[in-house]
């Protein structure tokens, strides 16, 4: 009669952990707070747009796209309906780009641009963030649109939704040293959804700048994370880009950075169809970061947009006369 009772413990105690986690993930966790409604927010963004100009173009990527695109100043500047919906790449490549499929309906432009890493280093095939951000949102197409079991998926997002031992210990260590639980405010967020960095700091000696041509091949997973993209957007009849996000490369690197991202291009090209900027996704100019490599500055994001504006319209004239 002992052992069913411990067991009965065990598993009571078991439930009553999850259901707390969850409980915390659900209203208190500062991380997913301010994602889900930095989400909403962009969602609502997309919307307003669609609205005035009957299509959207959504670009989708990790920090490079939400501190890089400014939106509001692309549709003022060049009157183009463009939304934000970059995420953070912890969310994992998957639920970058399921978001963008969630957020957009046929006739609408698709632009990936996620960082190269997405789809050369072996990510997850599912994030335990991206997970938990589907659930909150109630839009479980985030990790189902490239035909995962919506039910089964259902489960392993519950089962996921309470936070690991590594976020619980730093939230104590966060509390006790008086921090802020997050270092990103939704104050900090722009209408579009461009995100806006107001610490400033000195990233550059913890960068690694070393790249080689290897970085040009794709893993198994990433080329499959293209052809997947491409098929769901047919399905949806959204068109379907990919161009490279902004990062900071010194200035003795830059040029060969770009010759091997362009490498990356032409390879990436074979599955999706590709958009070219002379910058090739690498720019030298320290001052127009904050906080990491891949954050820019507010003054810088318009730059960046300007620069996304102009090939977005000229790959839309391109494509009005094929």
């Amino acid at each position: 009669m002992k052992f069913p009772r411990l067991a009965s413990l065990l598993i009571g105690t078991a439930l009553a952990a999850w259901l707390a986690g969850s409980l915390y993930t659900w209203f208190a966790d500062p991380e997913m707070k301010f994602w889900t409604a930095a989400a909403r927010q962009k969602l609502d963004w997309v919307e307003k747009i669609r609205e005035k100009h009957g299509y959207v173009i959504g670009v989708v990527g990790g920090s490079t796209t939400t501190f890089g695109i400014d939106a509001e100043y692309i549709e003022r500047e060049y009157n183009l309906p463009v939304a934000n919906l970059g995420l953070h790449v912890g969310m994992g490549p998957e639920a970058c780009i399921g978001f963008g499929l969630s957020a957009l309906r046929k006739g609408d432009t698709l632009v990936l641009s996620l960082e190269p890493a997405a789809f050369t280093a072996e990510y997850p095939e599912a994030s335990k963030l991206g997970s938990k951000l589907a659930l909150l949102l109630g839009r479980h197409e985030l990790t189902t649109w490239n035909g995962k079991n919506p039910q089964l998926e259902f489960v392993r997002s519950l089962a996921m939704a309470p936070p690991g031992g590594y976020h619980v210990v730093t939230m104590l260590g966060k509390q006790a040293l008086s921090m802020p639980p997050y270092r990103y405010s939704i104050a900090n967020l722009q209408p579009g959804g461009l995100q806006v960095a107001e610490e400033k700091r000195d990233f550059s000696a913890e960068m690694d700048f070393a790249f080689s041509d290897t970085n040009a091949q794709l893993c198994t997973l990433g080329a499959q994370l293209l052809k997947d993209a491409r098929l769901a957007a047919q399905k949806k009849g959204i068109k379907l880009v990919y161009v490279l996000p902004w990062s900071y490369w010194p200035q003795d690197t830059v040029d060969e950075k770009r010759i091997a991202n362009a490498a990356l291009l032409k390879t990436i090209g074979r599955h999706v169809p590709v958009l070219i900027e002379p910058s090739m996704g690498a720019h030298s100019e320290l001052k127009d970061f904050t906080d990491s490599g891949q954050h820019l500055t507010a003054e810088a994001a318009a730059a960046r947009s300007s620069v996304l504006a102009e090939t977005l319209k000229a790959d839309r004239g391109s494509s009005n006369h094929q």
